[in-house]
């Protein structure tokens, strides 16, 4: 699969196989994630890969909403659920010392974490950014000292689903048909494409 392939395909997964991701595609994930252009070469993140059945439920427990959906009282279904996570951690130490930027960090953890999403669906796995998370659930589960800010979770597995691309002709809400098939609207290239100069 090419790049562009890659990014074609690519869709956010919420359900997941109840099948194991080989250790050897995580690493090559955060790998790729390491590579990722950096504000002034700061290189910010680590990663906490976490593929150990017995943390991969407390790492859910820690996730606030789902799918645009807030976690349930009772916690979340243990059907279709993730099978890894990768933590994108901030040095906030090395930040500061390097004088880096909030703003600046944040692109950092964005490039990185499009490199995992595209070596995730490289290797036919499902991928979802999470950032309503639980970070203080989340610190003491993984013993994530003070120093590191928890930037995303991103949640990891084979697909069990899916979704399908739809033009988006007004509105961008994503719907589930009679069949289970959730649905995305996407703006089409038209409207968001401008040459040379801005054109109305």
């Amino acid at each position: 699969m090419d790049i562009y392939e890659a990014i074609t395909r690519r869709r956010s997964i919420r359900r997941f196989k109840d099948a194991p991701v080989a250790y050897a595609i995580l690493e090559r994930c955060v790998n790729a994630a390491r590579l990722a252009p950096t504000a002034i070469n700061s290189q910010l993140c680590e990663y906490i890969v976490v593929d150990d059945e017995r943390l991969l439920l407390q790492v859910l427990e820690a996730v606030s909403v789902w799918a645009g959906v807030p976690r349930p009282k009772d916690g979340w279904s243990s059907e279709r659920r993730p099978k890894a996570y990768i933590v994108t951690l901030i040095n906030t130490e090395l930040a500061l010392e390097l004088g880096t930027s909030k703003r600046d960090a944040d692109y950092s953890i964005a490039l990185a974490v499009e490199n995992m999403v595209l070596v995730a669906q490289e290797h036919r796995l499902g991928s979802c950014v999470l950032t309503s998370i639980n970070r203080k659930k989340l610190r003491r589960v993984l013993k994530i000292p003070d120093r590191y800010e928890i930037a995303i979770l991103l949640a990891l597995g084979f697909p069990d689903e899916s979704p399908v691309v739809e033009v988006a002709t007004g509105s961008i809400e994503r719907w589930i048909d009679g069949n289970g098939v959730l649905h995305v609207p996407k703006r089409r290239l038209e409207d968001i494409l401008h040459r040379n100069r801005f054109s109305e």
